[in-house]
């Protein structure tokens, strides 16, 4: 025989023995031990009925507590589930208690960046906690740290596992990464002077090309990060080329997309200090959406990709905003949490 209940020092919160329930708050986990097994011992086989309630995950066996294995419950939706022990291979419940979801919450997302590989891409899944039991697919950074010098200087590393709170939704900028110093959705022209300019959010113009522009001045840091040295003038003829084609003289776009954060991006903040992490997308990706193609996520620098149009979805049901709390799980466990 089997049956579900507290042992040691397992909280007794909100479990009521007579009746075998647990009650748990959205977002919140319980622990629960499960006696005994079945013929000859056999463990049995511990699952949710409504994965999309709640959750069931095995914790390490406890020490002195021979006959006891030890689970953790975690409720994602209001809503009860039944958990049960099955004698493996079977339907067979040698054991069953409920699961009490309650309460209401804004919502959680938890990232498990190492779940499965995809080619050479590691690929994890976001979860919502408190939603209507919604995922998505992600990348965070590479599962090994690297330094590639034709990056300019720039690390690959494993996204880290924490606690972060999102910060507001921006357009990313950053001189580091050249294509990055305009923002998303900027509008060109070129000036008088015939350099490039871009539209600052501000209303203000600012020089892209030609010896002092923004993109020439980011691009000739980025090479000599990269150990490379050409010449100013070898720069400035590079940068110009982005944005002009030389055969016609005429701007290539007069919207800028090429900004690597994609359109949208949310700081990953830790004790309200922003952090080298984002949420954000890629312009191959939001390309990709745009001519309805596939989009085949790469892993970042560190950072958490996502397919855009699940940046959306995670946008209108208010998942993605500011203050939202977004944990990142290790690379050597598999959600959902």
């Amino acid at each position: 025989m089997a049956h579900f209940d507290k042992f040691a020092n397992l909280n007794p919160k909100g479990w009521t023995k007579d009746s075998s329930i647990q009650t748990i708050a959205i977002g919140q986990n319980a622990h629960i031990g499960l006696w005994g097994g079945g013929p000859s011992g056999a463990d049995l086989e511990v699952k949710s009925t409504e994965p999309t309630v709640c959750v069931v995950h095995e914790e390490p066996r406890p020490m002195g507590h021979l006959h006891w294995r030890h689970f953790l419950l975690s409720a994602l939706t209001d809503g009860d589930a039944q958990v049960n022990a099955y004698l493996p291979g079977t339907l067979n419940a040698w054991a069953s208690m409920t699961v009490k979801v309650t309460g209401h919450t804004a919502g959680r997302l938890v990232f498990f960046p190492g779940e499965r590989m995809r080619g050479s891409t590691m690929l994890g899944t976001i979860y919502v906690i408190g939603g209507a039991g919604e995922s998505m697919v992600a990348a965070g950074g590479p599962t090994s740290g690297y330094k590639d010098p034709s990056q300019g200087g720039h690390t690959a590393e494993p996204t880290p596992a924490g606690h972060y709170t999102l910060g507001p939704k921006v357009h990313v900028t950053t001189a580091g990464w050249p294509m990055s110093v305009i923002p998303w959705g900027a509008t060109l022209r070129i000036s008088a002077k015939d350099e490039v300019e871009y539209e600052k959010s501000t209303g203000h113009w600012r020089t892209a090309t030609g010896a002092g522009g923004d993109v020439t001045l980011a691009s000739m840091s980025f090479a000599k990060r990269s150990h490379l040295h050409p010449s100013l003038e070898q720069v400035i003829a590079y940068t110009r080329a982005i944005f002009v084609d030389p055969g016609t003289g005429n701007l290539r776009n007069t919207t800028w997309e090429a900004n690597d954060f994609g359109r949208w991006g949310w700081n990953l903040q830790q004790n309200g200090h922003a952090t080298a992490y984002f949420i954000h997308t890629t312009p191959d990706d939001e390309h990709a959406t745009a001519a309805k193609k596939a989009v085949l996520l790469a892993n970042s620098h560190g950072c958490v990709h996502l397919v855009p149009a699940e940046r959306d979805r995670l946008m209108n049901a208010g998942y993605l905003k500011a203050g939202i709390h977004f944990e990142v799980r290790p690379y050597t466990e598999v959600g959902p949490p």
